[in-house]
This record gives C-alpha cells, structure tokens and sequence, in this order.
C-alpha cells in the first residue's frame, strides 16, 4: 500500500513539474524564450465546432499529441503558419519524442495545424505567404 502511495506521489509530482513554466525562479530549467512564455501562456484550446468532422478528429490527435510535451498553448498559439513550418516543427518533435510521436499522429497533427493556420489564423498566413513570394 505505501508503495502505491509513494508512486501516485511521485507520478503527480511528476506530472505538475512537467506543466510548469520553465521561466518560473527555482525550476532548475533555463528561462523559456519571450516569444515561447507568451505562447504557453495564451488560450489552451481551439473551438472547432464548425470545422469539419474529419478535422475535429484531427484536432483531438493534435492536442493529445502536443499536450504530452509542453502545454498545448503552445501549438495554439504559435505563430507557424505556413505548411514547412509546420512540417520542421513536427519533424523536430519527432526527434525528440522518440516514440511518443509516431508517423500517424504526426501525419494527423500536420493535417490538422495545417487547416487551422488557413482558417482561424488566415491573416498571419495570407501575409507569410506574401512575404515569402515577395523573397528574391
């Protein structure tokens, strides 16, 4: 019975440190960048009521998926747009989350930020697509 005790101790100590802001004086961890600390502290969520049933799915593989990591602020609010952001991104979590991301849920995730950035954060992609054509 006590080792049960000590590992649900243990397992919720675990899971507060992990949500915790990195920024915070005492975490141990390097302070997170400005742009990074505004993000996670942004809304954690997206209504998607009115998108596509095949996109809610994929909203809740996103959010499963993002949310294991760092908190899913951070995927709602960033400001990747563009479909290469999205991939690099993804593809950096992959590396890192060896076996957490698998291809599927990568797959999926991409699928639906992709999506999003075109609807709830139109004006941001409309004005990076812009500016990248406007490149030499």
């Amino acid at each position: 019975m006590r080792a049960l005790i000590v590992f649900v101790v243990v397992g919720a100590s675990a899971a507060l440190l992990a949500q915790t802001p990195q920024n915070l004086p005492g975490s141990g961890l390097p302070p997170l960048d400005p742009r990074i600390d505004k993000w996670d502290r942004g809304p954690d969520k997206i209504d998607v009521s009115k998108y596509p049933p095949e996109i809610k799915q994929k909203y809740k593989v996103f959010a499963d998926l993002c949310g294991q990591c760092h908190p899913l602020a951070r995927a709602v609010n960033c400001d990747f747009v563009l479909d290469e952001d999205w991939e690099r991104y993804i593809k950096r979590m992959m590396r890192r989350g060896k076996g957490l991301v698998t291809p599927e849920t990568a797959r999926q995730s991409y699928e639906f930020a992709i999506y999003d950035s075109k609807i709830r954060k139109r004006d941001l992609y409309e004005q990076r697509l812009k500016d990248q054509a406007a490149k030499p």
